[in-house]
């Protein structure tokens, strides 16, 4: 139950109290001023106010915390019963909210700068759908009607660029360069952006999409490339019913997500690590191995397979 001077969080885990809580409102400024959104934000309120009530508990002050506190800190999460993937995100907000109070004094000290747990096993991408089916998918996909015919053009660049929905919700018509036969994909926070060729087949689906389609559904004027059927720029239901309809005939294709670990693996079959970082957008070359490890999977596979000693 909660003392009368906490505020309730959706998990008690995360309440905090109003002296804490007033601690980090000038975090949650800081934090909008660096463009984070508001879940983000959120998320890195609730786990600074997780810290803050636990230097309250050690009768310790923000300012006064020293690397060793920090072990401790997560000797405690340990205790919680939390992840060594979860720890590390409470760390990163730690990180964050310490870069704040140095803006605001430059003598304080970060004692979580460089401080993660260790031992973290990253799954490598599974369920990769062989590229031929996903060209097939795409030659074949029913484009008769006006959603038909957007659908296939968003499908089209999911499966030629690999992009991820979140990517295909920044695109803009002048990111097409269809006369060049080059599309650039701009980047964000977590992806580099690049300029990628369209595929010869997409050309003449984008265009149509581009001069006939788009601004039949276009009633709010909305810069982006794709949209809803009813003009609204937000595409998760659309990408949801595109996707339910795709898996009724191909059980086996279920997201974007998928598809993209697909191509990015596909790719490597062809072209070499550092040109598929630039192809999938991957800010780090690690990003890319992990894909790498599908191909030495199936080869492996495929050893096993065939050996002439099976």
């Amino acid at each position: 139950m909660l003392s009368n001077n906490e505020i309730p969080m959706k998990s008690g885990r995360y309440s905090r109290s109003k002296e804490i809580q007033k601690q980090i409102e000038g975090f949650k400024t800081y934090l909008q001023e660096l463009g984070n959104s508001e879940n983000t934000i959120r998320q890195k309120m609730n786990y600074t106010g997780y810290f803050l009530k636990w230097l309250e508990s050690e009768r310790l002050e923000p300012e006064e915390t020293k690397y060793n506190d920090m072990l401790n800190f997560i000797d405690y999460c340990n205790l919680e019963r939390m992840s060594k993937k979860h720890i590390n995100t409470v760390l990163l907000s730690v990180r964050n909210f310490y870069n704040y109070l140095k803006n605001q004094d430059a003598t304080i000290t970060n004692p979580a700068a460089n401080l993660y747990v260790k031992g973290i096993v990253k799954k490598m991408p599974g369920n990769i759908i062989k590229y031929q089916a996903l060209e097939k998918l795409y030659e074949s996909y029913p484009s008769e009607t006006v959603r038909g015919k957007r659908n296939k053009a968003m499908l089209g660049i999911l499966i030629y660029q690999g992009v991820t929905t979140e990517e295909l919700h920044q695109l803009e018509p002048d990111h097409l360069e269809l006369t060049k036969g080059k599309i650039h994909i701009p980047g964000n926070r977590k992806r580099n952006s690049r300029k990628l060729e369209l595929n010869p087949g997409q050309v003449l689906d984008l265009y149509e999409y581009l001069t006939r389609v788009r601004p039949t559904i276009n009633h709010e004027n909305s810069h982006q490339l794709f949209i809803s059927m009813e003009g609204k720029p937000e595409l998760k239901n659309s990408l949801h019913h595109m996707f339910m309809a795709i898996k009724k005939k191909h059980p086996n294709i279920t997201s974007g997500k998928q598809i993209r670990s697909s191509v990015i693996t596909h790719w490597l079959k062809d072209n070499n690590l550092r040109q598929v970082q630039y192809m999938a957008g991957h800010k780090y070359v690690s990003s890319t191995e992990r894909y790498q490890a599908n191909n030495l999977e199936q080869l492996k596979n495929n050893l096993e397979k065939f050996h002439p000693l099976k």
